[in-house]
């Protein structure tokens, strides 16, 4: 049996060949200190917030934050969620955070662009603020639970006069730490931050964004002496000599947490640093006991529509991606087991077996020899292979000694003599060149050209390749620049297409049953000598 993929995450050992990531720590402070890259104000706007979470852990942690944000807050700022890799997001939780309006953002793909060593999390979350489409970003750690509406920050003096907002720890960095010493700052005692929620207008304070983003490049010699990426920000901005807002009252003790205060001294955040949310188990309570039975209808939601697994199918080939196209548009099929009554079961996006399922979690379809193979799957591991006999008929063995599995598809699309299409078209080929993670981290004029060039080949062959940018332009979340911009290239296809096939028209006129004697005449017998 074929066990599902585990993709490793790339970003966490890649050497990128790129001098500036060779630098010393040293040399890195200096020239940045010198000389900031410079703020590329053509791809960013607006306001939105930014999340950092990947695996069961942090998935449900932000699940619980995602749906204070919506649903008790009203916040309708958009959120994006970043995670590093493939082994952290899989298709299913993906699809689930679109459900609720949310992009969601692999920081590999980004990187291939913006090249950065991302060392892990920590490093992860200055470089997603850096990266987002947004101008203005309210970052908040994903174990964090907002307690009043968060967009009120935006509008706080201390953020409002210098771009950047910072909250405190309970800790301090001491003045005999040797971090000051090796960054070359006077020793002093200062207020340790927690950066578990900061607030960056990258139009203003983006020299120092810049770099922290820079410092957490050298995770490995910086963490030894602070505690991940909390205290770069702090750091960053001391270097520059350059202002910024701390919000002045340090946070409550709450059990195994701290609860982040508001200007005038009242509770804003609570962030569960110690008691993380637990899916399947019972959790500590929140700082406001009024507010637990929202985090409980959270994940009482979640519990309902996610497996609680990181599934990833195994590596398919384009005859078995075709055949789960169809089998997800087919969605329900009846499953029959030996000593069982038959049971309908859907098959969702994501690899999800939906309702109707009993130990069947996750599916895919998969090749081997020449043979289309439908599996089943539980906790990661192959449950029942099935092998298509045609008619729309799967059959074959649970893991189980002498279990039989009995698929029958189920409505219109399991008929084998169904017409195929007239147009030639590519579904799922131009999604390719229009990934969402390329559109997360803004606008880029060289990337618009390269995707201008690509659709620009597809559009030669395939007939519908307009439209199929205008639909992805409808579900994407797109800045003005990218807009306008992609919208533009679906006229021009649609126009380059419409000259093409003008060209090229089939004229259905009634066929005379013989020659017009008037015009032809018929040639004398013999050899014509």
């Amino acid at each position: 049996m074929t066990t599902p993929a585990k993709p490793a995450s790339l970003a966490f050992s890649r050497t990128w060949p790129d001098r500036r990531m060779q630098q010393s720590l040293d040399e890195t402070i200096r020239r940045r200190r010198a000389a900031p890259l410079p703020y590329a104000s053509e791809r960013f706007e607006g306001r939105g917030i930014v999340i950092c979470a990947g695996g069961v852990r942090y998935f449900t942690c932000a699940w619980v934050l995602i749906w204070f944000l919506r649903r008790v807050h009203q916040v309708a700022l958009p959120i994006q969620v970043w995670h590093l890799g493939q082994g952290e997001m899989s298709e299913e939780m993906r699809l689930l955070l679109l459900e609720e309006g949310v992009e969601v953002v692999d920081a590999e793909t980004i990187a291939a662009r913006h090249p950065a060593r991302l060392a892990g999390g920590w490093p992860l979350k200055p470089y997603a603020i850096a990266n987002s489409r947004f101008r203005e970003v309210l970052f908040l750690d994903a174990d964090t639970v907002p307690l009043a509406d968060p967009q009120q920050a935006f509008q706080w003096s201390d953020y409002l006069e210098t771009g950047l907002l910072l909250w405190p720890d309970n800790v301090d960095i001491k003045a005999t730490n040797p971090i000051w010493a090796r960054i070359g700052l006077a020793p002093a005692e200062r207020v340790s931050v927690d950066s578990g929620i900061m607030l960056v207008d990258k139009a203003r304070a983006w020299d120092i964004l810049d770099l922290a983003l820079a410092m957490n490049e050298h995770s490995d010699e910086l963490y030894a002496l602070i505690h991940g990426d909390k205290d770069t920000f702090l750091l960053a901005a001391m270097l520059l000599q350059r202002r910024f807002g701390m919000i002045a009252h340090r946070p409550f003790a709450f059990e195994w947490d701290m609860v982040q205060r508001d200007p005038s001294g009242d509770q804003f955040l609570h962030h569960r640093c110690g008691a993380k949310w637990l899916l399947h188990l019972q959790n500590r309570p929140l700082a406001v006991p009024a507010l637990m039975p929202e985090c409980e209808a959270a994940l009482a939601d979640l519990r309902a529509r996610w497996t609680g697994r990181v599934f990833h199918a195994p590596p398919r080939s384009t005859r078995a991606l075709a055949e789960e196209a169809r089998l997800t548009a087919l969605r329900r099929i009846s499953i029959t087991t030996e000593g069982h009554r038959t049971r309908v079961v859907e098959l969702l996006p994501g690899h999800v077996v939906g309702a109707g399922r009993n130990l069947e979690q996750h599916w895919a379809v998969s090749e081997e020899r020449d043979t289309l193979q439908l599996q089943f799957y539980r906790d990661l591991e192959p449950i029942a292979t099935l092998h298509a006999k045609g008619k729309g008929v799967w059959y074959g063995l649970g893991d189980a000694p002498g279990t039989d599995f009995l698929v029958k598809e189920l409505g219109d699309a399991a008929a084998d003599d169904a017409p195929p299409p007239v147009r030639r078209t590519i579904p799922g080929l131009v999604g390719a060149f229009l990934q969402p993670d390329w559109f997360a981290a803004g606008y880029d004029a060289k990337l618009a050209d390269a995707i201008h060039a690509a659709l620009y080949l597809l559009n030669d062959t395939f007939e519908d390749v307009p439209e199929q940018i205008e639909d992805h332009i409808a579900k994407l979340q797109l800045t003005t620049s990218w807009r306008g911009t992609l919208s533009g290239v679906a006229r021009d296809l649609a126009a380059l297409r419409d000259r093409r096939q003008s060209l090229v028209q089939r004229c259905e006129q009634e066929r005379p049953a013989a020659l017009d004697p008037l015009l032809y005449g018929r040639a004398p017998s013999g050899d014509g000598a």
